[in-house]
């Protein structure tokens, strides 16, 4: 284990030792090979997909295992990737790709148009459980496939006629439609009265990698021709392509469902007197991806077309949503397809190796299309929660570069301690990205309470407990601090110099959008909240309140004990604390097993909209804290309506305002970013919003001669 290379006692206590009198704080070794990297990352990750990495300890993997339509540059922008070029429409509504020929997957198939249509729908399945949906729910008719309640037409049904798509509203069975529980049955399900055997395309049976017994029901996912890609739920799943003709049995084929006239022009449809309503027998009843707006008019063009205006999409194409994922991979083992055993990459590298709670190993790809621009050949990464561990781990000079720093030893790394002689290996630099609590407004539906929470905590504190530059809000959407602006940025933001707050610049010289301030601290108002949270609640007012965080940060234990301290003091309840592993932590926050958590998000683009607010949408997997707002909905699919980039930002900014009223969460603070890196590391420059592409890092050699 990794940590048994720890056992220098010297390196365990940087303090036991004294602080290196040099100018660089780790030792810095011999380069014995200049094309291996030794990273220590922040944590063990928890995934290593596409369709379901979350965590900053699993997306930088993504980015370099899993190519895009485009990729991150070193500065964080957009470039080529296997979109060599595209075409916008005046509308912001379709997106035309245009691929490279020459990447292929490293099992030698190649890429094409269809492998990024399989790929965005995986996410959009009803059956993959992605968090990332709501960044596919732009695509046309995204939510719609994604709640299971699109279908498409296979014959004329009443004033229906064959290929309308409707929407299923319900059952016509009048015991079933008055259950408000009740799961409606997938019309897409099958039966066949043989053996299916699951196998590639145009594969024989010879060729099957699973075989689905007679009688055991299937889920069709996609149809071509005469095959079908089915999904079979046993144990922990499986997908793979059959012979059409073998499904021969529909159990729901009979079962009349309600459906409606679908709008081509609304994403959320509305019920009204002249709404088409018909009952539909399942068996007439199909969904699959050609419903969605994702096209493939040949194996080199992707057509993207979105539900609304989307001005910021290109921007979004770098990111973990837009990554391929391997069908030939995943169709076998849905859960275990990214093991090193099991996985098939198509990015500049290739994992060998992932030990648990050791470490991850890469090596440069041999069939990525620019295989030759790489510098590194291979890139060894150190899976440390313990940031400790891991500044002692660099120290020794045992890692090349980490973002993962202890707050107490900022002040050492800026050379507070040393006559202000700041190591030269040692970077800062702002970050788009916001730390807040996240509150389970199912266990505490009180607003007055969570708001209680938010008037009762001085925010000031943090940059001197974390000491390394934080900047305290009581706002979500993160930007610089008004008084740091410069004087055109100022006027493009309508802002003046005494006035409060942060502004983001969404657009250079073009776009700004300044946040609402939030609820920042007042304790009068703290305790009014919470003598309307008494009163309204009486004898249901929770005894004891669980303030849940990650271990091995030090910064998050700190502020977990800091509000401990101010709640009880100011509000006089009581607080426990409770520490977790990380993975345990991101799946209890996901399945809602939390009352208030620490958390933090870090935004993909400048833009108030995707990266931030899309969170707390009441369908969003990835919306922990469980709140769901009508009026805030509203809002958002109004803005999603608006073309005009000013005016939408307008709606941007109510919806906002209307989020911190409610309190579903306690922003704290916006990240400043820190890191370690040797003075031979070249490529990785701290970039706004963080991301570290391993694709574009190199180790000089000759670093120190003159």
């Amino acid at each position: 284990m990794l940590l048994r290379l720890l056992s220098l006692s010297c390196f365990f206590t940087l303090f036991s030792c004294g602080t290196p009198s040099g100018d660089y704080f780790g030792h810095v070794p011999e380069l014995e090979d200049p094309t291996h990297l030794h990273f220590c990352n922040s944590g063990e990750p928890e995934h290593i997909d596409p369709a379901k990495t979350t965590s900053t300890t699993g997306i930088k993997f993504v980015d370099v295992l899993f190519s895009g339509l485009t990729a991150f540059d070193s500065n964080g922008f957009h470039k080529p990737d296997i979109a060599t070029h595209w075409e916008i429409a005046p509308s912001f509504k379709t997106f035309t790709f245009h691929l490279r020929k020459d990447a292929i997957w490293s099992d030698k198939t190649p890429i094409t148009s269809e492998d990024f249509a399989y790929s965005l729908a995986r996410i959009l399945s009803p059956y993959s459980l992605s968090p990332h949906v709501e960044t596919m729910r732009r695509i046309n008719h995204g939510i719609l496939y994604y709640n299971n309640r699109i279908r498409k037409l296979l014959a004329d049904q009443g004033p229906f006629k064959k290929g309308d798509l409707v929407q299923i509203i319900g059952l016509d069975d009048e015991l079933e439609a008055n259950n408000p529980d009740l799961v409606i049955p997938d019309s897409n399900q099958r039966i066949s009265e043989t053996p299916l055997y699951l196998r590639d395309k145009h594969k024989l049976i010879a060729d099957a990698y699973a075989t689905v017994p007679a009688g055991e029901p299937v889920i069709i996912i996609e149809r071509s021709s005469e095959w079908t890609y089915v999904f079979w739920p046993k144990n922990s799943g499986k997908y793979g392509w059959v012979k059409h003709q073998q499904l021969t049995k529909q159990p729901h084929g009979k079962r009349r469902y309600q459906v409606q006239a679908l709008s081509p022009s609304e994403s959320k449809e509305q019920l009204t007197p002249k709404t088409t309503k018909a009952t539909v027998l399942g068996q007439y009843l199909l969904m699959t991806p050609d419903i969605l707006g994702i096209k493939t008019p040949d194996p080199y063009t992707l057509v993207i077309h979105t539900q609304f205006p989307q001005p910021y999409f290109i921007k979004m194409t770098p990111s973990t949503s837009f990554r391929l994922s391997p069908r030939q991979a995943v169709s076998r083992r849905p859960e275990r397809w990214s093991r090193p055993e099991h996985i098939v990459t198509s990015g500049p590298f290739h994992m060998t190796a992932w030990i648990r709670r050791d470490y991850i190993e890469l090596i440069r790809s041999k069939t990525y299309f620019d295989t030759d621009r790489i510098k590194l050949n291979k890139i060894t990464s150190y899976n440390m929660n313990d940031q400790a561990a891991t500044i002692n781990y660099y120290l020794q000079g045992s890692c090349d570069m980490t973002r993962s720093l202890p707050t107490s030893y900022l002040p050492i790394l800026r050379g507070e301690k040393r006559q202000n002689r700041r190591y030269k290996d040692y970077f800062d630099a702002p970050y788009l990205g916001i730390y807040f609590y996240l509150i389970n407004t199912e266990k505490l539906s009180n607003r007055h309470l969570r708001r209680a929470f938010s008037f009762a905590v001085d925010r000031t504190v943090f940059p001197k407990i974390l000491q390394g530059g934080q900047i305290p809000t009581a706002g979500f959407v993160p930007g610089t601090p008004i008084s740091r602006l410069s004087p055109q940025d100022k006027k493009l933001c309508g802002v003046t110099e005494d006035q409060k707050g942060v502004a983001l610049i969404v657009q250079k010289d073009t776009l700004c959008y300044v946040p609402p301030l939030g609820l920042d601290f007042d304790p009068q108002k703290a305790h009014q909240e919470l003598a309307l949270a008494k009163q309204q609640l009486g004898d249901a007012f929770p005894k004891t309140f669980t303030v849940s965080y990650n271990s091995g940060v030090e910064g998050h234990k700190l502020i977990a004990e800091y509000l401990q301290s101010v709640w009880s003091k100011l509000l006089g309840v009581s607080i426990e604390l409770q520490t977790q592993e990380w993975k345990t932590f991101l799946k209890d926050t996901r399945t809602g097993n939390y009352e208030i958590a620490r958390m933090g998000n870090i935004g993909n683009l400048t833009d108030p909209e995707s990266s931030f607010l899309t969170m707390f949408r009441c369908d969003n997997p990835d919306n922990r804290t469980r709140w769901c707002n009508k009026d805030f909905e509203a809002l958002f699919d109004k803005a999603e309506r608006t073309s005009n980039k000013k005016e939408r930002l307008l709606h941007v900014q109510a919806m906002e305002k209307l989020m911190l009223e409610e309190s579903p969460i306690l922003p704290l603070y916006i990240y400043t970013q820190h890191a370690l890196q040797k003075p031979y590391v070249r490529g990785a420059p701290l970039n706004l919003i963080g991301k570290t592409s391993f694709a574009e890092i190199w180790l000089d050699p000759d670093w120190n001669r003159p």
